[in-house]
């Protein structure tokens, strides 16, 4: 695992992050992340965290934008809570053709340098699936620290409460995790 700060690593490509695993802080917990469409990283994500294949990753966005140029429609109830509640801790699952893909845009100026740089990054928090969240360097390094390749060392502020996840696909909300904002 390579320990770097967020200004020394924007000064890769995408290119150099391709199949690649990195470790960033987010508002709520740190993030374990690949560039979005990046199969080979994306699955060694599932192998670190014994992550069940049908279970999605969460893809983090620094704009709306970035959403709209995958082709993926927002309803406009969604775009309203979007304005409300983004950046925040608010995950929102979308309807895109015959699948369902979520987005969230956290409220962490690291987590936004880096996604307005490299793009969205599919992304879920640092643990053994199921187990509770890693929060510290020291415990993400001894559990995962091989497993890794970069680590964000910049220092961040977490909430340490998951986000709330809803599925809007089909046009209501409904709650699928209550978290750090409440919508009921």
């Amino acid at each position: 695992m390579e320990k770097i700060k967020l200004a020394n690593f924007l000064k890769y490509s995408k290119d150099d992050l391709r199949g690649k695993v990195v470790c960033f802080p987010t508002d709520t917990v740190y993030g374990l992340g690949a560039m979005y469409g990046d199969h080979s990283a994306i699955q060694k994500i599932y192998k670190i965290k014994n992550r069940p294949a049908d279970k999605p990753l969460a893809n983090l966005c620094s704009h709306i934008d970035q959403i709209l140029n995958l082709g993926i429609e927002i309803p406009e109830s969604a775009q309203e809570l979007m304005k409300k509640y983004w950046p925040g801790a608010l995950t929102i699952i979308l309807k895109a053709r015959e699948e369902k893909i979520s987005f969230r845009m956290p409220n962490c100026d690291i987590a936004l340098k880096l996604i307005d740089h490299f793009s969205l990054m599919a992304t879920t928090s640092v643990n053994e699936s199921g187990e509770k969240e890693l929060n510290t360097m020291e415990d993400i390094e001894a559990a995962f620290g091989s497993l890794i390749d970069y680590f964000i060392t910049d220092e961040a502020i977490f909430s340490k409460i998951p986000s709330t996840v809803i599925d809007m696909s089909e046009g209501k909300i409904i709650v699928l995790r209550r978290g750090a904002i409440n919508l009921e």
